[in-house]
């Protein structure tokens, strides 16, 4: 059985995972953590540094509101809010409930408080529905409905239930969250890092919904719910055009690409994650606090630098510097600020104090957020209490922009603070408190809500283009609601005669919520002059579709818009022409693949499309020497050719095999002959393509071995060369490795070897050893241990010292000492038993690095060495590992130990997992993409694997960082003193 590991680091690095044993246990004394005050809500304002131009009201404070966490309006303004009273460890209390305020007089200032809801285990979620509220409660989502008026909730009923049921530990800052109402008439939510498996509380014979990594929409008609992209960990927004975004804690600002429906249904391509941090500063950007440091957070900090115990060294030995606890993620969609901040996007650093602003931009299809350039060095909000924790945000009745100020002296994961500083830490003080503000421009006064619960139908419909996200939305929802007919016609009129591109819109999406768009009213809003208009109009042709078949007339406006001026619109364009089966559907998708040939995301959305029809487009591009040319096309041709093999239709196949017969050899040929096998390997059905691609093999032997050749054909050929008979092509590819040649080259050809079984291919390896390089060696290592008799070939070599153990990292180390052949793990028991030094000692051997001065050149060359297989710096690097524009914040302090001890404590997204499949391999890597269809393993240099879910059988972690321990061998502390100060100063 073969078994497959895919390692990211290189294997000059060494360290045998061990047993980590901290040093003394520190102690600490109530002196040394003296408590802060708290602000009383008189004067809480004075607290708050806001943006010039605008300035913070209090809305509403303790007594009548605590904990707040989230918020909704109804639509009559009354605000519904979630008191997370039970934060953090007090869940079996059931002390969250839901409240209703009320700004009785109009002054701005709520002063009316009634319980809604209460014993409630967690609350995180809540949207008004339907003439109640819809609240998540882990694992629970309930609706509740005052059915008398005295607005207390006298009907509650569970709707589903299961989140968070896979976890053996719930993580209090991972549940679901964020319920909000969405352009397609239906409440959207994000899962969350504790997922689960849900099911509906009526019907639990059901098949249970897998919302793991996923966001949930639910659809207030029938409550029924389907998953969609998602998976954000606290916050949730629409923008005024229907772009959905969101935040995790280290990475502050999120958007998704596109709807998760069309990510499965083509069997034989996998969509790259839909979820994209859109940051220009980095996930885990700089933050400019205002606050003190909170001592435990000083204490806790000089603990873990000093290795005493574990952690991540905060802000380079500071409480703050970059986002760690980014939350809430909002778009501004109010009336009541300047015009330009109309669609921006606010984000909460609870830890921090403060309130980021980002104004953002289009790239592309997509989305890049920036600061101003009055706000380079602070930020829009920020306050000197320590208290002050904003959570999440709203966007208000009167068009400004609201801030749930959970109010704690202490905000934090209680996993996370050590015991000794926890024992004097009181993390329920604050329960008691809570504030909500207004952030206004200056000069505003505020007004009472409009009663729209009392508006009449043709109300509601102007309402549509309100610019004032509350108006439009609540009166889209309630139209919704009504289903009153008589709103048809009005709606009808507004998408053809409003001067207002947002009410078009608006109307257009509540006309599809009555199930009553006709032809001629969809044809109005194809031909629009807005292209959000158009964009939202292409994807509603899907609702239009029966059986596949879009009528001529629509057809005919699908075809103008293939070409349509606007890349979005040609994006939904692509997705959309996946559901329909037409004789001209090939030729438009290959004329946006043309036309948006540098945009991978316009390519996704037309391989997304060609489940069938890939090999109609690859004819049709073939001859095109614009597209044969640009690596992009490359690229493309390459993914087409995986769909053909893959799908394995003998016509397709023969007519992409003539088409590469005229190439002579060129790269497209080479590539699409790559395709083909890479495809037909995934159905196990190399051998036949093997023999119909004989000579295109055969040609790119002397390829591979032409220096002539650009380096970027003969990498293709080289890659090809992995589907050759071994006898007749491993002297071309030995002959690439430890020769020196470029790395692209030696790197494909490993690549190629790790195809074959035969032993030469261990013992050429080791021959050359001492002749490979660093990048080498790694590819080597993870080779070697790939199949059983290469791993004893490997530790035979050890053992006879050829190869020196030490450049066998801890991660190989941990996976030959337990493989699956008794020979192997005897062996790898008796030769790998040197325990790795303990991390903290090391941490603490390197710690004067700090005081020396780096030479930033030599540092480079560390970086180049040790860290660019999984690390981009400026535009260098592979993103395997965080990207150390913005690590590079957090200080040397936290580059130092995150460098020597990389597991002290892991974000999510770096851990290591070990994924066996059906086929008895074994992969070990990051999980770079995690889709319905599939999940992605990412390993050192960016290498990737896809894996169809259907091969995967199980999928376990350890919680250990993928960047081994060990990275400090053969380099003293002026090395590492120069590598931190390249790392940390560049780009400055």
């Amino acid at each position: 059985m073969n078994r497959i590991i895919l390692l990211a680091c290189t294997a000059a690095v060494a360290g045998v995972i061990g047993v980590k044993v901290w040093a003394a246990v520190p102690t600490v004394t109530a002196k040394d953590l003296p408590r802060i005050k708290a602000t009383e809500p008189a004067d809480a304002v004075r607290t708050l540094s806001v943006r010039p131009g605008f300035h913070a009201e209090l809305a509403a404070a303790e007594p009548l509101v605590k904990d707040p966490i989230a918020m909704a309006f109804d639509e009559d303004g009354r605000m519904y809010v979630i008191e997370m009273t039970d934060y953090s460890e007090r869940r079996a209390e059931k002390l969250s409930r839901i409240v209703r305020l009320e700004d009785t007089d109009g002054d701005g200032v709520y002063d009316k408080k009634t319980v809604f809801l209460d014993h409630l285990a967690w609350a995180t979620a809540i949207t008004c529905v339907n003439g109640g509220v819809l609240i998540g409660a882990c694992p629970d989502v309930i609706f509740a409905k005052d059915t008398n008026g005295d607005g207390v909730a006298d009907e509650t009923k569970i709707l589903f239930t299961g989140f968070g049921n896979t976890q053996t530990k719930l993580n209090v800052q991972g549940l679901f969250n964020n319920f909000i109402w969405g352009p397609d008439n239906r409440i959207h939510g994000c899962s969350g890092e504790d997922g689960g498996m849900v099911t509906q509380a009526e019907h639990p014979d059901r098949p249970a919904l897998d919302v793991r990594g996923k966001g949930f929409v639910i659809d207030p008609r029938d409550w029924s719910m389907t998953t969609e992209a998602g998976g954000g960990q606290y916050g949730l927004s629409f923008d005024p055009w229907g772009r959905l975004f969101t935040c995790t804690n280290s990475s502050h600002l999120e958007m998704f690409m596109y709807d998760g429906k069309y990510a499965s249904r083509n069997p034989y391509y996998t969509m790259p994650d839909p979820r994209v941090s859109i940051a220009a500063d980095g996930p885990a950007a700089e933050v400019f606090r205002i606050s003190p440091e909170e001592p435990w957070r000083v204490i806790r900090t000089r603990w873990r630098v000093g290795g005493l115990v574990g952690g991540p060294i905060e802000g380079g030995g500071r409480s703050a510097g970059y986002f760690t606890g980014a939350t809430g993620s909002t778009i501004y969609k109010g009336d009541a600020f300047p015009k330009d901040y109309y669609g921006d996007a606010f984000v909460g650093d609870a830890g921090g104090n403060l309130v980021h602003h980002k104004r953002l931009r289009p790239d592309g299809v997509g989305m890049i957020g920036e600061r101003l350039a009055d706000e380079k060095t602070r930020e829009f909000c920020a306050s000197t209490d320590t208290w002050f924790r904003p959570v999440d945000f709203a966007n208000a009745p009167d068009g400004t922009f609201y801030v749930s100020d959970m109010y704690r002296e202490v905000i934090e994961h209680p996993w996370s603070i050590p015991p000794q500083i926890k024992q004097f830490l009181d993390l329920n003080s604050g329960n008691d408190r809570g504030r909500i503000y207004r952030l206004a421009p200056d000069g505003f006064k505020s007004t009472k809500p409009p009663m729209l619960s009392a508006a009449s139908t043709a109300d509601l419909v102007k309402l549509l283009e309100h610019p004032n996200a509350w108006h439009h939305e609540t009166a889209a929802r309630l139209l919704f609601e009504k289903q009153d007919a008589a709103a048809i016609p009005l709606l009808k009129q507004m998408i053809t005669q409003s001067t207002q591109p947002l009410g078009r819109l608006n109307a257009l999406e509540v006309l599809d919520g009555f199930d009553a768009i006709d032809e001629s009213t969809l044809k109005s809003a194809l031909a629009d002059a807005n292209p959000f208009v158009r964009e939202h109009a292409v994807k509603l042709i899907e609702h239009q579709i029966k059986d596949h078949v879009v009528s001529d007339g629509l057809w005919s406006n699908l075809v103008k818009l293939a070409n349509d001026p606007a890349d979005r619109v040609r994006y939904q364009v692509a997705f959309t022409l996946g559901e329909i089966q037409h004789e001209g559907r090939v030729p438009l998708l290959a004329a946006i693949a043309k036309r948006d040939l540098n945009s991978q995301w316009v390519r996704a959305a037309v391989l997304s499309s060609l489940s069938e029809g890939a090999g109609e487009v690859l004819s049709q591009l073939w001859s095109d020497s614009a597209v044969a040319a640009d690596p992009a096309g490359s690229l493309l041709f390459t993914d087409l050719a995986k769909i053909i093999g893959s799908a394995n239709r003998d016509a397709e196949i023969t007519a992409a095999i003539q088409l590469i017969s005229t190439g002579k050899g060129n790269n497209a040929t080479i590539l699409v002959a790559r395709g083909l096998l890479d495809g037909a390997a995934n159905i196990n059905a190399t051998d036949a393509m093997r023999t119909r691609l004989a000579g295109v093999i055969d040609t790119a032997k002397g390829i591979a071995t032409d220096n002539s050749q650009s380096t970027e054909n003969r990498a293709a050929a080289i890659g090809l060369l992995a589907y050759g008979e071994f006898d007749a092509v491993q002297t071309p590819l030995l002959g690439l490795i430890g020769t020196h040649q470029k790395e692209t080259l030696s790197a494909a050809a490993l690549s190629a070897l790790d195809h074959f079984d035969s032993p030469a291919v261990a013992d050429a390896m080791i021959a050359r050893w001492d002749k490979l390089s660093g990048r080498e060696r790694n590819d080597a290592v993870g080779i070697l241990v790939k199949r059983p008799a290469r791993a004893m070939a490997l530790l035979n070599a050890i053992k006879a010292n050829q190869i020196p153990a030490s450049q066998i990292s801890a991660q190989q180390v941990a996976f030959l000492q337990s493989y699956q052949d008794p020979a192997v793990q005897t062996l790898a028991r008796s030769l790998l038993v040197t325990p790795a030094a303990k991390r903290e000692a090391v941490v603490e051997q390197f710690q004067p690095a700090l005081s020396l001065t780096g030479d930033r050149a030599k540092g480079k060359l560390i970086y180049e060495q040790r860290c660019i297989s999984c690390h981009r710096l400026e535009g260098e690097g592979n993103a395997v590992g965080p990207d150390l524009v913005s690590v590079k914040n957090s200080g040397k302090e936290k580059l130092l130990v995150s460098i020597l001890d990389p597991s002290r404590e892991v974000a999510p997204s770096y851990v290591a997992y070990v994924v066996e499949t059906t086929d008895g391999e074994t992969l070990v890597g990051i999980i770079a993409s995690d889709t319905t269809t599939s999940i992605t393993i990412r390993m050192a240099y960016a290498k990737e694997v896809v894996l169809p879910r259907s091969k995967i059988k199980r999928m376990t972690s350890d919680h250990r960082s993928l960047m081994p321990d060990g990275l400090e061998a053969g380099l003293n502390q002026q090395n590492v003193a120069d590598l931190l100060e390249f790392i940390s100063t560049t780009g400055n």
